[in-house]
C-alpha cells in the first residue's frame, strides 16, 4: 500500500490566508446608506418594549412618549402619556 504524503510550501501558505482574509473583509462590507431606513417608514430601532407580570410598556425613545396596558380582568386599555407632561406636572 502507499503512503500519501502532503506538503506545503510557504507561498502556498499566504496566498490562501490573504485569499480568505480578503473573503472576510468583502462579506463584512456594509454600504454607506443601508444601514439608515428608508425616508416614509418608521425607523422600529427607536422603540423598546419593557413587560411585567403586571403591565407592558412601550415607549418610543425620539419623542419621549408611551403607552401602557395594564394586566387585568376585561378589555385591554392602552393608556397614552409623555415624559414631558409629566415632568411639567411635576413641577408645578
Amino acid at each position: 500500500m502507499k503512503t500519501i504524503h502532503f506538503s506545503l510550501d510557504l507561498r502556498s501558505f499566504f496566498l490562501g490566508a490573504l485569499t480568505i482574509i480578503g473573503v472576510l473583509i468583502l462579506a463584512n462590507f456594509t454600504a454607506k446608506g443601508t444601514n439608515q431606513p428608508e425616508p416614509g417608514q418608521i425607523d422600529t430601532r427607536r422603540f423598546q418594549a419593557v413587560s411585567s407580570e403586571r403591565e407592558s410598556i412601550i415607549l418610543d425613545t425620539r419623542t419621549g412618549q408611551f403607552v401602557i396596558l395594564p394586566s387585568y380582568l376585561g378589555q385591554p386599555r392602552w393608556i397614552k402619556a409623555d415624559f414631558d407632561e409629566i415632568q411639567t406636572k411635576a413641577k408645578k
